[in-house]
C-alpha cells in the first residue's frame, strides 16, 4: 500500500515484534492493520463495529476492543520513542489528509499528538516532571484539541472523536457541563458507546483534580441514563472502575460508593449479561463490603471459575484473604 513506505522507520523505532493485543480477534485485526498501514482494513473495520447491535455477550461494546487494538500500536514501546511517535504522526497526517472526510483518520492523527504529550509527562507524580517537559505536554495537548475542533464536522461524527477529547480532559480543568456535553453528543452518534461514560469518570476522579461528590453525582447520572440498558448495572461498573483506577480496596472507606446499591448494579448486570469476570468482580466487591453472605454465594456459583485478576491491587493475595475471611466462622 502506498502508506508502507512509513512503516520500515516505525518498525526500527519499536521495541521489536509490534506485539497485538491478545484480549480479542477484534484487537488483534485492528493492531495488525495498523502495523501494516492498511487504513482501508481500520476504516471498515470502525464502520462495521460503529452500527447498532455490535455488544459482546458482557455488555462491552465491541468497539472497544477495536480501540485497544488501536491504541497497542500507539503506546508500543519504543527504543526511541521521540522517533516512534514522529513517524506515527506523520504516517496518520497522511491518513488524514489522504482521507478528509474519514473520521478514523482525524482521529487517530490527534490521538498519537496526545499519545506524544503523555510521552513528555510520563505517568509518575507531577512533582516529577521537569518544567520544559511541561510545557511541552501543554503544547501537544492543546495541538490534538484544537485539530479536533477544526475538523468537528467529520472528526465529531464518531463517537471515537469524542472519547479522545474526554482522554485530553483528564488533564484539563474542564467542568462537569463540558464532560457531559461531550459525553451526551458522542452517544447522539453511538448510543451503544459505553466507554464515554468511564472515560469522562477519570477526569472526576480526585487524582486528577476531581473529588468525591463530583464523582458520586457524576455516576449516578450515568445510572439513570443506561437504565433502560443496564438497570443499575452502570452504578457497579463506573464504581469498579473508580476502584481500579484510584480506590482500590479502599472503595467504601474513601468515596461515597452505597453497597445496597452496587450490589443491585451486580444483579442487574449478571442478570442481563452473564460473564465470569464480572461475578468474580461481584464477589471481590462483596469482600470490601464486608457482606459475607453474598461473598459466600457468588464463590460458590463461581466453583472452580474463581480468576484472581479481577480481585483488585495484589489480586492472588486479595483473593486469598477474601477466600479466609469467608470460611471464618
Amino acid at each position: 500500500m502506498k502508506f508502507r513506505h512509513l512503516l520500515p522507520a516505525l518498525l526500527l523505532c519499536a521495541t521489536g515484534a509490534a506485539g497485538a493485543a491478545d484480549e480479542s480477534p477484534i484487537s488483534k485485526q485492528a493492531t495488525q492493520a495498523f502495523w501494516w498501514g492498511d487504513f482501508a482494513a481500520l476504516e471498515q473495520q470502525n464502520a462495521t463495529l460503529r452500527q447498532p447491535g455490535h455488544v459482546g455477550s458482557d455488555g462491552v461494546p465491541e468497539i472497544d476492543w477495536f480501540r485497544t487494538g488501536l491504541t497497542e500500536v500507539i503506546n508500543e514501546e519504543a527504543v526511541n520513542q521521540e522517533a516512534y511517535l514522529q513517524e506515527l504522526e506523520k504516517l496518520t497526517l497522511q491518513w488524514a489528509r489522504d482521507y478528509p472526510k474519514s473520521a478514523l483518520a482525524h482521529v487517530l492523527y490527534a490521538r498519537v499528538l496526545v499519545a506524544h504529550a503523555w510521552a513528555y509527562r510520563g505517568g509518575g507524580f507531577a512533582k516529577d516532571v521537569p518544567p520544559e517537559a511541561w510545557k511541552d505536554f501543554q503544547t501537544y495537548l492543546q495541538r490534538a484539541t484544537q485539530y479536533l475542533l477544526d475538523h468537528a464536522e467529520v472528526a465529531l461524527s464518531d463517537s471515537y472523536g469524542h472519547y479522545t477529547l474526554l482522554v485530553i480532559a483528564k488533564a484539563t480543568d474542564w467542568d462537569d457541563k463540558q464532560l457531559w456535553d461531550i459525553v451526551n453528543d458522542g452517544l447522539q452518534r453511538n448510543p451503544d458507546d459505553a466507554s464515554l461514560y468511564f472515560t469522562a469518570l477519570t477526569a472526576i476522579l480526585p487524582k486528577w483534580g476531581g473529588d468525591v461528590k463530583r464523582l458520586d453525582k457524576f455516576i449516578r447520572k450515568a445510572t439513570e441514563q443506561t437504565r433502560a440498558q443496564f438497570g443499575s448495572g452502570m452504578y457497579a461498573r463506573l464504581y469498579s472502575a473508580a476502584a481500579e483506577e484510584e480506590f482500590g480496596h479502599a472503595l467504601f472507606q474513601n468515596s461515597h460508593a452505597d453497597w445496597p446499591t452496587l450490589k443491585q448494579g451486580y444483579e442487574d448486570m449478571l442478570a442481563r449479561y452473564p460473564s465470569d469476570g464480572r461475578r468474580n468482580r461481584y464477589a471481590y466487591m462483596a469482600c470490601l463490603a464486608k457482606d459475607k453472605p453474598t461473598l459466600l454465594a457468588q464463590l460458590d456459583l463461581l466453583g472452580d471459575k474463581v480468576a484472581p485478576a479481577s480481585w483488585g491491587p495484589n489480586p492472588q493475595r486479595s483473593l486469598e484473604g477474601c477466600q479466609r475471611w469467608a470460611k471464618q466462622g
